[in-house]
């Protein structure tokens, strides 16, 4: 910490004396003031308990107009993150509001409001084109397999929002934060020298110019700075503190999916898939249920992933019919790559499928535990994702699909990386934890599973 205020103590003595020289060369107090005389006038100003109201005054209009500006940004940028539409008709609003000088929406805007109003409103029309944009391209960048698998799930718009496209954009968000609220402060200041509303540092400012007091009015100057200095030092402490998600246990019920074991059937039928001139798939048909696991088992880069995919939605067939026994199928995904949130711990991981995430019920605690504890992730639940190896991840995103009952179950490569004996252990659990809705199970797999699954089991071999 020292080594870090070092440059800044330095920075701020070398300013004081570029000042006191200034003042000195000058050398008329009364247009341009000594250090001492500023620091003289700055303390004669905080005895007067008029100047506390007129600084809370000017921070409570750059606070209202940050803040009103900060939620229509972030509501706009989620319409405009879902449908381009919207991304495409809001463009030419935001570049007009970025590109009207401030003093041209002051003198407008004085026709219209009433003085304590206006500093307000110059406030968001400054900020909220740069918080817009910082807070768009944040979500914009946020890993789309995240949210892909987030729609697997089945969550809500506001899920993905609050959980994985805010978290991801953090640091856009809050440099967005700064650089408005810099630009804000000194809009509401310029708003108050115009409209002269009863309190505020922009009218005492004008009335110091008024009467050619340059004392006050740099004095004045200076608690601006200062003030636009702890707001930004505010928002780089709140910016190193991440929220920490608590999940939420409640006793009463909260009424599931309810998915039977009854027979689940999936019709594959001419389907047609290709990337540019490579053909994954041509008229490929086939019927898949939950009579025996289905393996799929071919060559890397034969098209396993593709129908995972396809069949969740994450890809577009090109043609084909697929056809489920059950309509609004709930579908659970262990995907190859993972995809586990890294600012969410492994038991918050697993939970987020939930449909009620953060809120789970204490029967959905004790089901996440013993999954746990099946596939040997003790100790690790309030871990995150990047402290754990590989195959602890690969784990953590078995035991995510497990959690929630579904119609149907995909597994892309799910014991890669796994001993032999823990391969055994997992499929037993496997087996274990989807007996009782016995979802259609749909496994990609380089390896000869079946020689570890039990002998009810009838697997079939997956052809291109």
């Amino acid at each position: 910490m020292k080594f870090k205020s070092t440059p800044v103590f330095y920075s701020i003595i070398l300013i004081l004396i570029f000042w006191q020289g200034l003042a000195v060369l000058v050398g008329y107090p009364e247009l341009f003031p000594s250090v001492t005389g500023l620091i003289g006038e700055l303390f004669s100003m905080a005895s007067n308990v008029e100047f506390y109201f007129t600084l809370w005054h000017t921070i409570i209009r750059g606070l209202a107009g940050f803040l009103i500006a900060f939620f229509l940004s972030i509501t706009f940028a989620a319409i405009a993150l879902h449908n381009s539409f919207w991304k495409s008709f809001f463009q030419p609003w935001v570049v007009v509001m970025r590109s009207i000088p401030v003093i041209s929406i002051v003198l407008i805007a004085l026709l219209w409001l009433s003085p304590p109003g206006l500093p307000v409103f110059i406030a968001f029309f400054t900020i909220f084109p740069v918080l817009y944009q910082n807070m768009l391209s944040g979500l914009e960048h946020t890993d789309i397999k995240l949210v892909e698998m987030a729609k697997v799930f089945r969550k809500s718009n506001w899920q993905r929002l609050l959980y994985i496209y805010i978290p991801s954009a953090h640091s856009y968000i809050f440099s967005g934060m700064a650089t408005a609220l810099g630009f804000g402060w000194r809009a509401v200041i310029i708003g108050e020298v115009f409209a002269g509303p009863v309190h505020g540092i922009g009218t005492s400012m004008k009335k110091a110019q008024t009467f050619i007091n340059m004392r006050e009015l740099l004095a004045w100057t200076v608690i601006a700075i200062v003030v636009s200095f702890i707001f930004d030092m505010l928002l780089k402490l709140l910016s190193k503190q991440r929220v920490k998600l608590r999940l939420s246990i409640i006793k009463q019920h909260i009424q599931p999916n309810i998915i039977t074991a009854d027979k689940k059937e999936l019709s594959i039928k001419l389907l047609n898939k290709s990337f540019n001139s490579k053909i994954v798939f041509k008229n490929f048909s086939t019927t898949l249920s939950n009579e025996h696991v289905n393996l799929l088992k071919t060559a890397s880069g034969s098209g396993k992933t593709t129908l995972m995919h396809i069949l969740t939605g994450i890809l577009k067939k090109d043609s084909g019919v697929i056809d489920f026994s059950h309509t609004e199928a709930v579908i659970a995904y262990a995907f190859q790559d993972k995809r586990l949130i890294s600012w969410l711990s492994v038991e918050q991981n697993i939970a987020f499928v939930l449909p009620h995430f953060p809120t789970i019920t204490l029967k959905e605690k004790n089901r996440i535990d013993k999954l746990i504890h099946a596939l040997e992730l003790d100790n690790q639940q309030d871990k995150l994702p990047d402290t754990l190896s590989g195959g602890e991840q690969q784990r953590v995103a078995l035991a995510r699909a497990l959690v929630l009952p579904c119609h149907v179950l995909l597994l892309d490569e799910p014991l890669t990386g796994l001993g032999q004996a823990l391969k055994i252990k997992i499929i037993r659990k496997i087996e274990e934890f989807t007996k009782g809705y016995n979802p259609l199970i749909v496994w990609a797999t380089h390896e000869e599973v079946e020689n570890y699954l039990e002998e009810s089991t009838n697997p079939i071999k997956f052809e291109q």
